[in-house]
């Protein structure tokens, strides 16, 4: 058994006691209903009879006890509809709420080979099939209880009528399950889904250039494609579950009007109660018929996310003291360490200072041997920002227990000494919200050097053993880049930390007295390696 599926399979096993209350809840939900609708028709059939006869049978037909007992099972039916709903949704939700954080967790530390879109689909839609399938784990019992009370009910009809209900009944079953291969074969549109996010996360960044050189209509028209190929599995799928519901209705007209036909000379009350307590029967295999139907679907979804739960996290590499050894020379990272990293374009800087922190395993870095064991504080080229508020995306920096241990007062000083070194206080302050201020998708209401800063920001506030900066005044004026730097040394020399810097710019470069070269045969052999695999 898969790492995953192991894991899932514990956390259903910790919620065992609210599944079976849930699967207790459910069979006597049907119980009762089916009851409660066999003495409805009686009752009301035979109400209607006395009235015919006269006042004297009218009088002397007792309807106090039924209608006491039809009361009494529609009580009971709400109040065990109430517990199964609790136990099962609670018992979903719980498993959920350890899944999700759990498998977001190990996606984190694994390099996935999916496009974001596709794997937001299979985060999103297929962990969604996982709490169904949890909640679904009561469909059985309340299928039994319902067949189980409807096959009682119709003996006081005659035995005939129930063989007549139960051949019908497992009419439908056996049909279905020839039926149901094909309805759980149709797609759940995850793939169109995640070619569609994809397309759009793709498209976003690039909207001021679509815009700009017209061509909304080319990009439309690729969008336009895949929600068409979207809606057409969607369509699909809706096709192939009406067929168990067409099925099930062809099979109780038929198996009612055989009822009729050998009960028509039937007392009235009697032939009511055995006719809707067969129609219950019919209605109570649905959520059995949609658990067989949806069982090759959880199963897929199951093995969907298996593949990115037992995915291998990328081993971490060894980590002692505080060198770093690339080639030949060791770098001391001890809190006067000022290093730049510097080479052409492409030549794998940025890939150097990810190893080093830890975001790729370190034989991705020819010449790259030992790594320092220290805590870093990253404020990367790309400087993304999360689609939230100024607070929002500085307090990334910080862990839950480091904001707890801080007062309200002493967070926000620091938040904002952050800001001020980043050269961005005075446009936050001038913000309507402030730091509550609204940045929109991926900080689009900022310029590219205002989100720069923002995460340079991030990186000052983060308590490290290293600041690694990579092309920090990247998109500044000259006077803002010297700020800037002027006041990222003075942010060094507050805290003692460490300096990796890469940048081609010669201002942010005076602040290192060491230097790594890296040439353009760096990345060569990784390079080749990738090609021929």
């Amino acid at each position: 058994m898969s790492a995953f599926k192991a894991y899932f399979a514990d956390l259903k096993r910790r919620q065992r006691t609210s599944l079976i209350v849930a699967s207790v809840c459910a069979a006597g939900v049907s119980i009762a209903a089916t009851t409660l609708l066999g003495l409805s028709g009686w009752f009301l059939a035979g109400a209607a009879i006395a009235g015919a006869a006269g006042g004297a049978v009218m009088m002397a037909f007792n309807y106090l006890l039924p209608s006491a007992a039809i009361r009494g099972l529609a009580i009971a039916r709400t109040v065990m509809r109430y517990f199964e709903r609790l136990s099962g949704h609670t018992a979903a939700l719980r498993t959920l709420a350890e899944l999700r954080p759990w498998l977001f967790e190990r996606v984190s530390h694994t390099p996935l080979r999916l496009s974001r879109g596709e794997a937001s689909a299979r985060l999103v839609q297929d962990v969604g099939q996982l709490e169904n399938a949890v909640v679904a784990q009561s469909h059985w019992a309340s299928a039994l209880g319902g067949l189980i009370a409807a096959l009682i009910l119709t003996l006081l009809l005659s035995p005939v009528a129930t063989l007549i209900a139960a051949a019908g009944i497992g009419a439908l079953i056996g049909l279905s399950r020839r039926v149901a291969p094909t309805a759980t074969t149709a797609t759940t549109g995850l793939h169109e889904l995640g070619a569609l996010k994809n397309s759009v996360h793709e498209t976003l960044p690039f909207l001021p250039d679509i815009a700009a050189y017209r061509l909304s209509e080319r990009f439309m028209a690729r969008l336009s494609e895949q929600e068409a190929a979207l809606r057409t599995a969607r369509e699909a799928q809706a096709r192939s579950e009406s067929l168990p519901v067409l099925l099930n209705l062809s099979v109780l007209a038929v198996t009612l009007s055989l009822i009729v036909l050998t009960h028509a000379h039937a007392a009235m009350p009697m032939l009511a109660l055995g006719l809707l307590v067969t129609t219950v029967a019919f209605e109570a295999t649905g959520p059995l018929l949609k658990a067989m139907a949806q069982t090759r679907l959880f199963a897929e979804a199951e093995a969907r996310v298996a593949e990115l739960g037992d995915a291998e996290a990328a081993k971490p590499a060894p980590r002692t003291g505080s060198v770093l050894r690339f080639g030949a020379h060791d770098y001391d990272l001890g809190p006067q360490m000022r290093l730049l990293i510097h080479g052409a374009s492409g030549s794998g800087k940025t890939r150097l200072i990810e190893a080093l922190i830890g975001l790729r395993p370190m034989d991705e870095v020819p010449g790259l041997t030992a790594l320092p064991a220290l805590r870093f504080s990253l404020s990367p080229q790309d400087a993304p920002v999360l689609n939230g508020t100024i607070g929002d995306t500085l307090l990334m920096a910080l862990s839950p227990q480091e904001i707890a241990a801080e007062t309200p007062e002493t967070l926000t000083a620091r938040v904002w000494a952050a800001l001020e070194a980043a050269q961005l206080k005075a446009r936050v302050v001038a913000m309507p919200k402030g730091l509550h201020q609204w940045i929109g998708d991926g900080g689009v209401t900022l310029s590219g050097g205002e989100r720069k800063r923002l995460s340079l920001a991030r990186a000052l506030l983060r308590q490290a053993d290293v600041l690694v900066l990579d092309e920090p005044t990247e998109g500044l004026d000259a006077t803002t880049e010297a700020a800037v730097t002027e006041a990222v040394e003075a942010h060094l020399k507050r805290t003692g930390q460490g300096l990796i810097l890469i940048s081609h710019r010669p201002g942010p470069r005076r602040l290192c007295d060491q230097d790594l070269a890296i040439d353009a045969a760096f990345l060569l052999p990784r390079l080749v390696r990738e090609v021929q695999g």
